[in-house]
């Protein structure tokens, strides 16, 4: 008779997964740029729409927005914004 089989215990990488936004909030950004890609490569929004569309709060974009500053481009003036795209070689063109 075989045994049958174990389910796998968790990990500390499953429990960061779920818990450490060192480890969420990044993952979320990378889904939403690797999304925003496959819809079109020269893809971008706005800092505040790429927030709705990562499902993260303003706070959580401040703090990891520096991992990912090859994506982002600010416009100049009196109404400056943050820019983010879906590739870093388009806003790296775009700059």
């Amino acid at each position: 008779m075989s045994q049958p089989n174990k389910p796998a215990g968790k990990t500390v990488a499953d429990f960061r997964a779920a818990h450490d936004k060192n480890v969420i909030v990044p993952a979320k950004i990378k889904k939403a740029l690797a999304d925003m890609e496959a819809e079109h490569q020269e893809n971008w929004a706005y800092e505040g729409e790429f927030i709705k569309r990562a499902g993260i709060s303003q706070t959580d974009v401040g703090m990891f927005r520096e991992q990912f500053a090859e994506h982002i481009v600010e416009t100049s003036g009196h109404n400056a914004k943050k820019v983010w795209f879906a590739s870093a070689k388009v806003a790296a063109k775009v700059r």
